[in-house]
C-alpha cells in the first residue's frame, strides 16, 4: 500500500528525532512529531477515541510532555487542523501566483491546488472534517473562519489590482460561499473518488466564475 503524505512526513520527522542522541530533541522538532503522530491517530481512530496517552505513546514521550509542548487534547486537535489549513492556504496561494494573468485562470489554478491537496489527504478530510464531536466541530469551525479570511483577502487583492472598489461584507459573503462550494464538492468527491482533481476544478470554476463576474467584476 502506498504511504499517505502524513505517514511519509511522520517517518521523516522520526528519523530526524533519532538523529538527536540521548533524548535531546529540540522543542520545535518534538512538537512537530507530536502533531504528526496525533494527526495519524485522529485519522485512524477519530477524535473521541484518541487519548493523550495514545499521542504520548506514539511519540515515545510522557503525557506531561504533550501538555507542555502542545496543550490539551482539544488544543492538539486545533493545532493539527491549523497545520493542515496553513499548508492548504500556502499551496493555493502559490498556485494562484504561478498562474499569472487572467481571473479565470487564477481561479481555476487555485481550485485545482485545493482539490489536489484534499485528494492527497482524503483520509484526513473524511475522518476529521466530517466529525460531529463537539470539540472537534468547534475547531473545524475556527479553521473554516480562517479559510474564509484567506479567500476574502485574495478576492480583495484581486479587486484592488483591477481598480475596483468592493464592499468588505460582500467580499466576506462571497468568500464564505466559495469555501462552502469547495467543501460540498469535496464531500461529493468522497463518494466518487475515481473523478480526477482537474475535473472537480473545472466544475468549481464553471459554478463560481459567473458569480464573481457579476458581483466583483471579474473577467472571464
Amino acid at each position: 500500500m502506498e504511504s499517505s503524505p502524513g505517514t511519509g512526513e511522520l517517518r521523516a520527522i522520526e528519523a530526524e528525532v533519532r538523529s538527536h542522541p540521548h533524548g535531546r530533541v529540540p522543542r520545535e522538532l518534538r512538537r512537530r512529531q507530536l502533531l504528526a503522530v496525533a494527526e495519524e491517530l485522529f485519522v485512524a481512530q477519530g477524535y473521541a477515541a484518541t487519548s493523550m496517552d495514545d499521542v504520548a505513546a506514539g511519540a515515545g514521550v510522557t503525557k506531561p510532555i504533550v501538555y507542555e509542548l502542545v496543550g490539551s487534547k482539544h488544543e492538539v486537535f486545533e493545532a493539527c487542523m491549523a497545520r493542515a489549513a496553513d499548508a492548504l492556504a500556502a499551496r493555493v496561494a502559490q498556485a494562484v501566483l504561478d498562474a499569472g494573468d487572467g481571473d479565470a485562470t487564477r481561479l481555476r489554478a487555485g481550485a485545482l491546488a485545493w482539490f489536489e491537496f484534499i485528494g492527497e489527504r482524503r483520509a484526513l478530510w473524511d475522518a476529521l472534517l466530517a466529525s460531529d464531536d463537539a470539540p472537534a466541530s468547534a475547531a473545524i469551525e475556527a479553521i473554516r473562519a480562517r479559510q474564509d479570511g484567506f479567500v476574502a483577502a485574495q478576492l480583495a487583492a484581486t479587486a484592488q489590482a483591477g481598480g475596483a472598489t468592493v464592499e468588505p461584507e460582500l467580499v466576506e459573503a462571497v468568500a464564505t460561499a466559495m469555501n462552502g462550494a469547495f467543501e460540498a464538492l469535496g464531500r461529493w468527491w468522497s463518494r466518487h473518488p475515481d473523478r480526477p482533481a482537474a475535473e472537480l476544478a473545472d466544475l468549481y470554476t464553471a459554478l463560481v466564475l459567473p458569480g464573481l463576474e457579476g458581483l466583483l467584476g471579474w473577467s472571464p
